[in-house]
């Protein structure tokens, strides 16, 4: 069986513990189709958007934790995984999301109790739309106070608890 799944991210190891639990207590038998979705507005700009590239912007978001973290996890759960997708919703309106959800098969979200860490000043926060959107959504709890600053930022994938309410 089959799943798509996504889950929101600002390119933080912390926002890679959703994932992480999603994959924990995924059952055996569904094989999951995971996007990892940020937000970005676009510039109005005619000569911006002709050379607007997502993978460069994707390039220019993530960090070398983030990628590291990321193998990780795809290594870790490999067998659960039927494909991957980072990708940008780049839409303004409730409509151009719930598009974006229908275009690509999304079943559930899966979002974080926490706030993201919206670095880059063209990015935005995707809950409102998620809240409105007609997809089934899905809220873990985080525990943030159990983070082991001086093992790096890596191990928080590990350490970090997080549980599906």
């Amino acid at each position: 069986m089959r799943k798509t799944i996504l889950i929101p991210t600002d390119f933080t190891v912390n926002s890679l513990n959703t994932l992480k639990t999603v994959l924990t207590n995924n059952s055996s038998d569904t094989s999951l189709d995971i996007i990892l979705l940020h937000g970005l507005t676009l510039n109005d700009s005619i000569r911006e958007l002709l050379f607007f590239s997502k993978m460069k912007q994707i390039d220019s978001l993530t960090n070398n934790e983030f990628e590291e973290a990321y193998e990780v996890l795809c290594n870790k759960f490999d067998s659960q995984i039927n494909s991957f997708k980072i990708d940008l919703f780049t839409g303004y309106n409730q409509t151009a999301f719930n598009s974006y959800l229908k275009a690509n098969k999304v079943e559930t979200i899966f979002i974080a109790n926490r706030k993201q860490k919206l670095s880059n000043r063209k990015s935005f926060d995707l809950s409102p739309f998620i809240r409105k959107s007609n997809v089934e959504v899905i809220t873990l709890n985080t525990n943030t106070e159990t983070l082991q600053q001086e093992k790096g930022k890596i191990t928080e994938v590990f350490l970090n608890q997080v549980s599906i309410s």
